[in-house]
């Protein structure tokens, strides 16, 4: 593991993306991937989530479905942003895609604006003062539950556009390469590069979508609203500190000083 981990690490740097292959094993993703059609198939009408003939997506997909909490803690990637980000590094966002043509599909219109999402160069960083934050602030990671390839839509990213810190033009013509791999592969990029979804074709392709950071950073969604205090009893030390139940801010003075909680891992 420590290989792989000085391998990614020195790709992350100097490339801005890596891929471990093999983290998942074939059955498990035919597992997640069936776990997923089902949730689609079965989403109630008024699902905030994007669903329509273009793409299928889930915002925070874990909430669905206990054993996706698999895809949240993940061990390898867990010693990689610990050694990158910090032992307390924790989980920003995370989404599933499927950017496959489904004719027929129950769609959600009121969300039929958004199925393009992620068509343009765009980060997962940000900018402050027109300046985008530093490289290896945090990480995206792609798992890839399914065959990520050139015919069915893999992501694209601009080489070495992590160590640019302007805005990308979200429609220009860049050169690029193509994040590739096989099924239970994970695709692991600086929030700094530049990228964006290949095309939407017949053929399915689910990835699950994290971005990882440090304990301080805002997430997308209050997780431990989301999930209560009784399901945060039940996760392990790890998922505990990723979905923010040992970094949310106390009340006030009386509750405690520090925001950051320890609690031993194993």
């Amino acid at each position: 593991m420590d290989k792989i981990i000085s391998r990614v690490s020195r790709d992350l740097k100097d490339n801005g993306v890596s891929v471990i292959p093999n983290v998942f094993s074939e059955s498990q993703c035919k597992e997640y991937v069936q776990i997923l059609d089902d949730l689609i198939e079965n989403a109630p009408s008024n699902s905030k989530n994007r669903i329509n003939e273009d793409v299928q997506s889930i915002n925070n997909y874990f909430r669905h479905h206990p054993k996706l909490l698999d895809l949240v803690y993940i061990p390898i990637l867990d010693k990689l942003f610990k050694h990158l980000i910090g032992n307390d590094h924790v989980l920003i966002s995370a989404n599933t895609f499927n950017r496959s043509k489904k004719v027929g599909i129950k769609q959600n219109t009121d969300y039929e604006h958004s199925k393009n999402a992620g068509h343009n160069w765009h980060i997962d960083s940000d900018y402050i003062g027109g300046i985008r934050i530093e490289s290896g602030f945090s990480y995206q990671i792609i798992i890839m539950l399914e065959d990520f390839t050139e015919e069915n839509g893999a992501t694209h990213y601009v080489p070495d556009s992590h160590k640019i810190r302007t805005r990308p033009d979200r429609d220009a013509e860049y050169d690029y390469k193509i994040i590739t791999g096989k099924a239970g592969s994970i695709g692991i990029i600086d929030s700094g590069l530049w990228h964006r979804s290949g095309g939407v074709t017949p053929i399915s392709r689910w990835g699950v979508f994290n971005c990882y950071g440090p304990w301080f950073v805002k997430p997308y969604f209050r997780f431990p609203d989301m999930l209560g205090e009784n399901t945060g009893k039940n996760l392990s030390p790890q998922l505990r500190r990723l979905l923010h139940y040992r970094s949310t801010p106390p009340l006030n003075e009386e509750e405690r000083l520090n925001t950051v909680i320890n609690e031993i891992e194993d």
